[in-house]
């Protein structure tokens, strides 16, 4: 890639390197097997870009790379409806049928690096190409609200919801959680920037442009590695007292089974224009 860069440069007509700031909506776009869906979201980022240009038949198309600092937070809605079987202290088997709403959201700081082939002509800009993603921070915490267990036990042909023995929500699990956070995550985009350029001086130049960022792979944002479900009823242990256990797990590892944001919104820049001899 270096070398890529050393030979564009080398046979470019001219180099801009800029400065600028951009802030949009973010979207989580989650896959499950549960109804979802997204919600706004918000994102922002510091950009400082360098772009080489060469001249060619209609406009001038070059290479633009550089390095971005930002901030994103996402979210969406679950319609959560899980059913799976367990059995009580007696050994009867119980069909459970577990539904709420949960609200699932996440949070990540994070620097990037964008490889794309540009395109200058009269003054409009488009850039197309990838761009590397590393969040170095980040966190997803989840709220369940209306939850409801419902046991249904087959041999006698009975339903019961929502009683100790059938097992209920704390309050503690119905407030806000912070379900993970902390590690890097790798992500690769796909990069649209469309927009406008004007000459404001003998070496600078004013953008402003439209950009579309979708995240087509990433290293674990949802990664749904087990049939665990989210709220999780445990066998009755103790004979005594025969109330389970009740579990809220991720919904990052257990309903999401993948999650690709995408970011729409606007840019602008300075950008100090270099005259490469040639």
């Amino acid at each position: 890639m270096l070398s890529v860069l050393i030979v564009a440069l080398s046979l470019s007509a001219q180099s801009l390197l800029s400065f600028g700031a951009r802030g949009g909506f973010e979207f989580m776009m989650p896959k499950s097997g549960q109804t979802t869906n997204t919600q706004l979201g918000c994102s922002g980022a510091l950009d400082i870009g360098y772009t080489c240009y060469w001249q060619a038949y209609k406009g001038d198309w070059g290479i633009h790379t550089g390095l971005s600092a930002g901030y994103a937070m996402n979210g969406c809605q679950i319609e959560l409806n899980q059913q799976y079987t367990n059995f009580d202290y007696l050994n009867n088997e119980m069909l459970y049928t577990v539904t709420g709403d949960v609200s699932a959201r996440l949070r990540r700081a994070y620097l990037e690096v964008p490889i794309m082939a540009a395109l200058r002509y009269n003054g409009f800009i488009l850039q197309l190409g990838l761009k590397e993603q590393v969040s170095v921070w980040s966190q997803a915490t989840q709220i369940v609200r209306d939850a409801s267990i419902d046991a249904y036990y087959v041999p006698y042909d009975v339903h019961i919801t929502d009683q100790l023995v059938t097992g209920i929500l704390s309050p503690e699990q119905k407030k806000e959680q912070i379900q993970s956070g902390g590690s890097l995550l790798f992500s690769l985009l796909a990069a649209m920037r469309i927009g406008y350029e004007e000459k404001v001086s003998k070496t600078g130049r004013v953008g402003i442009i439209i950009y579309l960022d979708y995240n087509v792979w990433n290293s674990g944002l949802a990664t749904t590695h087990s049939t665990t479900p989210l709220i999780y009823v445990s066998p009755i242990t103790d004979t005594n007292y025969p109330v389970p256990t009740v579990t809220v797990n991720n919904a990052f590892s257990t309903v999401l089974t993948n999650v690709n944001p995408i970011q729409v919104g606007l840019s602008i820049y300075y950008a100090i224009e270099f005259k490469n001899k040639r």
